[in-house]
């Protein structure tokens, strides 16, 4: 759990009844960071992502509306205490969302827990608020990258596999900034790794 100081999602989080998550993270230049975003809410959505482009620490922002209540996009920060310490330690984000009392939900993947205190103690010389809630270990069988599996998540949640389609197969890589064949191939992959899943370990039903 994190809250990081003088930061847009921090800020908004603590004064507006909104939810966020990051589907992607990665620095930007020497001490910013920059995000693949979707935010929900019930109020003004407009209005919440001009807050978003008066905070001085945002230099660009490119959102799009998925619906009347979420806009999704790109968000690139001048600076980020948060993303400086995940890019000088030996963890990366897995995702991150919004939770209670303006929180922000990070999980981290590390090769050992030793990585991931020195990641706390780095976020806490950046003055930003850490609490860890858990370690678990993790043995994945799935044959996708994390960027593809970000991806295939991304479109689920947005309404790719939907009937009509809320997100079409050009968004996703204008927002991903890949080629539409690329794409393709990676939501293609990871239908394969579902439908392998399911009938190498079909669920049980009972009657």
């Amino acid at each position: 759990m994190l809250k990081i100081p003088n930061n847009w999602m921090t800020w908004l989080l603590h004064d507006h009844n909104i939810h966020i998550k990051v589907f992607n993270c990665m620095p930007y230049e020497r001490e910013g960071g920059r995000g693949l975003i979707r935010l929900s809410s019930n109020e003004n959505i407009d209005a919440i992502f001009d807050l978003i482009r008066s905070r001085p620490e945002v230099i660009r922002t490119c959102f799009s509306h998925a619906s009347d209540r979420t806009i999704v996009g790109e968000v690139v920060i001048d600076k980020c205490a948060a993303c400086m310490a995940l890019k000088q330690s030996d963890c990366f984000m897995v995702s991150s969302k919004s939770t209670v009392g303006g929180w922000l939900e990070w999980t981290v993947a590390a090769e050992n827990n030793g990585a991931i205190h020195d990641l706390i103690d780095r976020l806490k010389k950046n003055r930003c608020d850490v609490l860890l809630t858990r370690i678990s270990n993790f043995s994945g069988g799935s044959n996708l990258t994390q960027r593809q599996d970000e991806i295939l998540q991304f479109a689920y949640n947005n309404g790719y596999y939907e009937y009509p389609r809320r997100i079409h197969l050009r968004d996703l890589s204008l927002i991903f900034e890949i080629s539409p064949s690329t794409m393709s191939e990676i939501l293609r992959a990871g239908q394969r790794r579902v439908f392998s899943e399911y009938f190498v370990n079909p669920p049980k039903f009972e009657v």
